[in-house]
This record gives C-alpha cells, sequence and structure tokens, in this order.
C-alpha cells in the first residue's frame, strides 16, 4: 500500500496553467512560543499574501492584531556557471511572480506541477507529540508499564501521516527527505511501528521546495535545480529572550548536474518595524547580526499599521551558522580576514570545518535609482556581491553610495562601532557608521544579508542556520533597543551551542531513541506515581544523579515547569497546573526519559 505519509499517492493530473495559480498558497503558523510567524510552502516567510499584510508578529497579540516587524523575507541564491553564466533564484514579495515552488526534485532536477501540488504544505509539529509517541511505544516493549493505563485511547497525531519522510524514487527523488526517528531501525518511516518525525524546538515546521518547477518571474533569473528544506522552530520557555526567537534551519541542495561558481546566499528582510516609514537599518558585523530600529523614540501607527509606541523595539536577523566554505586542506588561521573575524572554524586545529558568516550587508530602498528595488536577476546577484544596481560599490560613510574614486569601498553598511579592526573596509579602521550619523532621514528599508563566495558542486549540500530576534528596552530610546537586542543575541547564540545537532551536521534525534531496550535497560525507566495526581508527582529514575533537568509541557507543548532532579528519588510541586494531560521529562547527559500525566 502507498502511504500518505511518503507521500507517494498518485494525483489527478492538472493542467499546468491552472496548477501554477494554486502553487505556493499553503502556510502554517509556528506560534509556540510568544511569536506568531508566517511561513509559506515555497519559503516565503511572514507576508499575508491574501490581504499584502505582514504575518509575523511579536510580541503576540489576540488574533495577531498588533504590531510587527517583518513584512517579508526568503532567500537568495546566486552563481555562475563554468561558461560565467548567471544563475539565479530569490524570494522577494512576490509581485512579479515566483522563482521557488513547493516539492522535490526527482531526475534531472525535473519536477511536474502535479508532484508540486502535492508538496503545497507545511507539515506543523509538536514536540510534545514526538515525546508521547516514542514513550507509548517503548511502554508497549516495557513489560513494567501499562499502556492501557498511561496511554488511554493513544492515536497516533495526523500531522505524523503528512511528515514528508520519504521521496518517490521511481521519479529519481531522494528515499529520505524530512528527518525521522526510525523507532524500529528497519530504515523506512512508518508511524504505525513507533517512528515519528525528527524536529528541533518545541513547534517546528517542515516544507521542501525548488527553483525548477518553472522560469523566474519574480528576479528573471535563470534557474539552477536546488531543492531547499526549510524548518522554522521554536521554543516556548521561561526565558524571554528564547520565547521571543524563531530559529530556521535550512538544508540547501544542489541536485543540478552543474557546479555553480562563486555562489552566494542571501537572506532577504523586508523590515517593517511596526509603522514602516520611519525605520533605521543598522548591523553588528560580529555578531553577524542585521537589524532594523525606529528611526526616533516613537513608533506611531501608520497607513493602517498599528505602531509598537514608546519606547519602540528592535528586531533583527542573527546567522548562527553558515555555508561551507571550500576545501583547501588547512586550518585557515587568519582571523583578522572579515571571513575570519565572524566565520566560524578558523585556527581551531581542525582542517576544512570553515564555514561563512555575514559577508556583506546593503540595504534598499523602496524608491527608484541605484539604491532602490533590484529588477533583474543581475541586480539581484550585485546586491549578494555587494553592489548598487549600477555596478557602484558600496562604500563607507553617508549613505553607502558615492561615485568618487577616494571612497573608501565597505562591506557592511551602516555597521556602527561593530567592526573596530576594519574588517569590512579592507583592515582600515573608521569611525562609527549609523542612519543617524550619517543624517538620514527614517524610512522604509528592506536589507540583503550575504555569505559566500562557494563553489557549489553537483549534488552538495549546505546547511545553514538563522534566528530572528526581538528585544525591547525599558526606556533609552531606540539605541537602548539595540544594545539590549544584542545582548539578547548573544543569549540565543549560546543558547543555540546547546541545542543537539542543530550546529554542524547533526540531528537533533541523535541521542533520542528506538525501543527502550536499545537506550536502557528496563530498570532504569522512569517511574511516576500518583498518576492522575492532584498536587505531588513523585519520579522514580534509578541512576539519575542531582541536578539532572526536568521539564513538564502543556499539551500544547508549552513548558509549564522546570526543576532539577535531587537523585533517583524526586518530588514535583504540580499543584499550580491547571487540570489536563502533561508530559514530564528528564534529561540527564545523553539520557532522556518521558511520561504523560495527568493533573486533575
Amino acid at each position: 500500500m502507498r502511504h500518505i505519509y511518503a507521500l507517494l499517492s498518485s494525483v489527478a493530473l492538472l493542467s499546468a496553467t491552472s496548477l501554477m495559480a494554486q502553487l505556493s498558497s499553503a502556510y502554517s503558523i509556528l506560534d509556540v512560543n510568544d511569536v506568531a510567524a508566517r511561513f509559506h510552502s515555497n519559503g516565503l516567510i511572514g507576508m499575508n499574501q491574501a490581504i499584502g499584510a505582514p504575518g509575523f508578529f511579536v510580541p503576540r497579540t489576540p488574533g495577531n492584531t498588533g504590531p510587527s516587524p517583518l513584512f517579508a523575507a526568503g532567500l537568495w541564491i546566486g552563481g555562475l556557471s563554468p561558461d560565467n553564466l548567471l544563475f539565479f533564484a530569490g524570494e522577494r514579495f512576490e509581485q512579479n511572480g515566483r522563482d521557488f515552488f513547493p516539492g522535490p526534485l526527482g531526475t534531472g532536477a525535473t519536477i511536474t506541477p502535479a508532484v508540486s501540488s502535492q508538496y503545497d504544505m507545511l507539515s506543523s509539529v509538536s514536540r510534545l507529540d514526538v515525546e508521547r509517541q516514542l514513550a507509548y511505544f517503548n511502554c508497549l516493549v516495557d513489560p513494567t508499564c501499562d499502556a492501557q493505563a498511561e496511554y488511554p485511547g493513544y492515536t497516533i497525531p495526523a500531522s505524523f501521516f503528512s511528515w514528508p519522510a520519504h521521496g518517490d524514487v521511481s521519479e529519481g527523488q531522494a528515499y529520505n527527505l524530512a528527518p525521522y526517528i526510525d523507532f524500529n531501525l528497519d530504515g523506512n518511516y512508518n508511524p504505525e511501528q513507533g517512528d515519528a518525525p525528527c524536529i528541533f524546538g518545541d513547534q517546528a515546521l517542515f516544507t521542501i521546495y525548488n527553483d525548477k518547477l518553472a522560469a523566474h518571474t519574480e528576479s528573471g533569473g535563470q534557474p539552477i535545480g536546488l531543492e531547499i528544506h526549510m524548518m522554522p522552530f521554536a521554543y516556548g520557555s521561561n526565558d524571554e529572550a528564547v520565547n521571543q526567537t524563531v530559529f530556521i534551519r535550512y538544508k540547501i541542495i544542489n541536485r543540478s548536474s552543474m557546479t555553480l561558481y562563486n555562489t552566494r546566499i542571501g537572506l532577504f528582510n523586508d523590515f517593517d518595524l511596526g509603522c514602516g516609514n520611519d525605520d533605521y537599518l543598522q548591523c553588528d558585523v560580529g555578531r553577524n547580526l542585521v537589524m532594523v530600529l525606529n528611526g526616533d523614540n516613537n513608533d506611531d501607527d501608520c497607513v493602517g499599521v498599528t505602531g509598537y509606541g514608546t519606547p519602540p523595539p528592535a528586531f533583527g536577523q542573527v546567522i548562527l551558522q553558515g555555508p561551507k566554505m571550500d576545501v583547501d586542506g588547512l586550518d585557515n588561521t587568519d582571523t583578522l580576514t572579515a571571513d575570519g573575524y565572524n566565520g566560524t572554524g578558523f585556527n581551531d586545529g581542525i582542517v576544512d570545518n570553515e564555514r561563512f558568516g555575514l559577508g556583506r550587508f546593503l540595504g534598499f530602498s523602496n524608491a527608484s535609482g541605484p539604491t532602490s528595488d533590484p529588477n533583474t536577476a543581475v541586480e539581484y546577484y550585485q546586491y549578494l556581491t555587494g553592489q548598487w544596481k549600477d555596478n557602484t560599490p558600496l562604500t563607507y560613510g553617508g549613505s553607502g553610495y558615492a561615485t568618487d574614486p577616494s571612497a573608501v569601498s565597505a562591506r557592511y553598511l551602516f555597521p556602527g562601532n561593530s567592526d573596530p579592526l576594519g574588517v569590512g573596509t579592507g583592515g582600515q579602521v573608521m569611525p562609527s557608521w549609523t542612519e543617524e550619523t550619517a543624517g538620514n532621514a527614517p524610512g522604509d528599508r528592506r536589507g540583503m544579508a550575504s555569505m559566500g563566495p562557494f563553489t557549489f558542486e553537483p549534488g552538495e549540500e549546505q546547511d545553514i542556520v538563522v534566528a530572528y530576534v526581538y528585544a525591547r528596552a525599558g526606556s533609552g530610546g531606540p539605541e537602548a533597543s539595540v544594545a539590549a537586542l544584542q545582548q539578547r543575541t548573544d543569549s540565543i547564540r549560546a543558547f543555540a551551542q546547546t541545542i543537539p545537532g542543530l550546529l554542524g551536521e547533526g540531528s537533533p534525534c541523535a541521542d533520542l531513541v528506538t525501543a527502550i531496550t536499545s537506550r536502557v535497560t528496563m530498570e532504569q525507566s522512569l517511574r511516576i506515581f500518583p498518576n492522575p495526581t492532584k498536587d505531588q508527582l513523585n519520579l522514580i529514575l534509578p541512576g539519575v544523579r542531582a541536578n539532572g533537568v526536568i521539564t513538564v509541557l502543556d499539551a500544547q507543548g508549552s513548558v509549564v515547569l522546570e526543576h532539577t532532579t535531587t537523585g533517583t528519588s524526586t518530588a514535583l510541586d504540580v499543584a499550580r497546573l491547571a487540570p489536563g494531560l502533561y508530559l514530564v521529562r528528564v534529561q540527564e547527559g545523553n539520557m532522556a526519559y518521558s511520561r504523560t500525566f495527568v493533573k486533575e
């Protein structure tokens, strides 16, 4: 039988014209914490296409009617063929058309409209559902566990069956697509046998999209043959910085037969901080952070959009992991270059693990002229390389646009004082440069952060990780919120380094489990009582020492209680929890244990 979750079911073939009209309509909302963020099946972030309004809200408000810091965002990717022809794909507003489409690529980096239509979706999965699935199937193979008593009426979540774990190999698609936990280690994804999606965060979305289905009507660029796996995720946390952050992990695969040279990956953001008519752009070179701040101390309402008021926040995107640099057989040690200053893997004694950080940052306006929105693929790619639309390079100071041959070339627009070594100006140390010091009038801003260049071989993958971070100081004006955002960015980077499998090329599920006998002996399994409980839950876990982490999640996957173990036996006060179903999770080192309980 062909299962839905393998996405191998047959679909009636519609005409290409009618399907193209329907493509990229699917979206889902990531909303496990204090952010409600809209993601589309073709990689578009934020924008509510139906009404031309923002779809990224932080802090969340009832009905998501409050202010938003982001209108639209997406990836840009471009490079040169062996015969020096430009190939490019980019997401902006889809006002002119689209460059990205749902679905994985098959033989010859091709895809049909029918297959693309099957993948016009985003899977949404809760960490609580994953852990309950594993706990239930572990209970089934544990003779000390009564599955009927502990998991009465357990049903596998519907989202597990739509998880796109496997492609259709008869069409040339990769067999393994979306990552999954293979409970019985048979190499196939079967939720009925205990398998589950493998996700980061307390809630994750997942989509697969490509740039090859049709002509690129957004940028006009030549299609490359890219397949992109995007997993946005977030954590419900008592830590406000984490609770107001959204992470995204991208896997970008070159499914074509062409080597792409001078490849650059760009992160496009149309920042609209509440009212988008009074914004400034800025970047922090060392932190790999690009951001938007308000041009004055009051973000007013404007053109039907709700402002943040006084004092205004700051919002930005940080690169936590950039693409891999080309192999050169060396441990690159020069940390005073732009790549060495904010990249990773430099001078660490390891050969060829270097990755790019923020390579270039430009901003452009919703206006006309050489610093305005790009119109052609060449102009899109020029922004990735740090050039304006008329081939003039970015220069330091003022607006960043100067035709004076003595002007200092620069990599980063409005870096403030974040480049004290002058890595963005060829080693020439320059004074602080912001929109305020330049005397710019606030306005509508778009930013392009790029990474590279690198050589992208056929079949090669690049994994990058970014995060959207929000901060609002209690007083002190826009610059105080920028300082708060910088502090939060440091906190988020430190947090990301603790997430198993996030950075590098690992998996968040490497330490999760298959059957109980393969991870712990049966006498080491977690026992809880009484269940149901009214005020106290006792946890018995032989072999666990003090200071293990206990986390309690509610039915929506939000963290509602955190505690530490006191040894093999720990009493947990749950009296203040609302009645309902919860999951208790104990983590010590690489070992994880979980059980569900009912609070009466």
